[in-house]
Order: C-alpha cells, then sequence, then structure tokens
C-alpha cells in the first residue's frame, strides 16, 4: 500500500513477490512527481523487507530528489495513516 501523506491519495498493489515493489514504486513516483511539480519525494518505511535492496539503494543514489526515511520499529504512531487505511480492506 502507497499512500501520499499529502493528498492520502492511495494505491494498493498486489505483488507476487517483494522484488516487484521497486517497479511498481518507479512507476507511482513519476506519477506523483509530474502531478507535484517542484516537490522532492520522501518515502517513509516500516524497514519491510520491500523497501530495502539494491536496486533501492541504487535508485536514491541517482535520483536526488528522492529520499528515503525509516520509521522506528513498533511504533505505530508514526505510521497511522496506512494503519487506518488498511483496516478499511
Amino acid at each position: 500500500m502507497i499512500v501520499d501523506d499529502f493528498t492520502r491519495y492511495t494505491r494498493v498493489l498486489f505483488l507476487k513477490s517483494k522484488d516487484e515493489t521497486i517497479y511498481e514504486f518507479v512507476n507511482f513516483s513519476k506519477k506523483q512527481k509530474l502531478r507535484m511539480k517542484g516537490f522532492s519525494i520522501i518515502n517513509m518505511s516500516n524497514h519491510g523487507g520491500e523497501f530495502i535492496s539494491d536496486l533501492f539503494e541504487m535508485f536514491y543514489e541517482k535520483k536526488k530528489e528522492y529520499h528515503h526515511n525509516f520509521l522506528t520499529p513498533r511504533t505505530p504512531q508514526q505510521n497511522e495513516v496506512v494503519k487506518r487505511k488498511r483496516q478499511s480492506f
């Protein structure tokens, strides 16, 4: 599940494996970058394996306007929006 904190736009992606995440994230972030001209994109994740890979590291090194921040483990307060969205499914 990808949630834009600014607009609350939510995209739910069903993946066969976690290694597909990078491709879906790149497609999503390109679309958001066009919508939000001039803004940098910050990916906040909870240390899940889907956002930790060599491909993601190379992507963030290449694209300086993208940033990746990790949330503190076991603190649902930092991830409230996604938790509430997930409960509605």
